[in-house]
């Protein structure tokens, strides 16, 4: 690829295909932290713990006898029921993250070989797909996991690249370290000088 205007990174342009592990590894991780978008506390820790007090003041109630053991058993009833509505419905939205988030990345793997150029300001993904970029300004964190790279933004989905598309462990780890790097210096105030 040709060089710009702006400085180069120390990374060439890496290509790649996915496999099919490969894409149900990126698509399951992008699916989990779309469906915790939320926060962990918040839309799973919260209910359970909710549950768990209604369930303990209920029994103590029914037990001591301040209130009848029917009304305890169908406080219990009702606090269990929707525990359980409420655990459908994160399945579901579970689901639906996985699913779209298959997609998206079976859109890519089938758009076959795909180039990632890398420059000071992000990532720039070409293919047989229209081209999509990542500014690091715009992205919160790099990881990797699961033998895949991720850049993942503020919103929208992940950029992913394998560890493969590089010569060795540590040329990804420095790749990381690299984006991180980037990504600090991206989002630092402008000092002036």
């Amino acid at each position: 690829m040709t060089a710009s205007s702006d400085p180069v990174s120390p990374f060439g342009p890496f290509a790649f295909e996915l496999t099919p592990d490969e894409a149900h590894v990126a698509a399951s991780l992008a699916a989990l932290r779309r469906a915790l978008a939320g926060g962990l506390s918040k839309r799973q820790l919260a209910p359970l713990a909710a549950f768990g007090i209604v369930m303990a003041f209920a029994s103590i109630l029914a037990l001591t006898g301040l209130v009848s053991r029917r009304h305890g058993v169908i406080a219990l009833l009702l606090a269990a029921t929707a525990f359980m509505l409420h655990r459908l419905s994160s399945r579901r939205r579970f689901l639906l993250a996985r699913r779209e988030s298959a997609a998206s990345i079976d859109a890519i793997r089938a758009a076959g070989v795909v180039v990632v150029a890398v420059d000071k300001q992000g990532l720039t993904f070409h293919g047989a797909a229209a081209p999509a970029r990542w500014n690091f300004v715009d992205c919160i964190e790099a990881e990797d996991a699961g033998g895949m790279i991720y850049l993942w933004p503020r919103a929208g989905a992940p950029a992913f690249l394998p560890t493969r598309a590089f010569p060795s462990a540590e040329a990804a780890a420095d790749f990381v370290d690299y984006v991180r790097v980037q990504m600090r210096a991206a989002s630092a105030p402008l000092q002036l000088g």
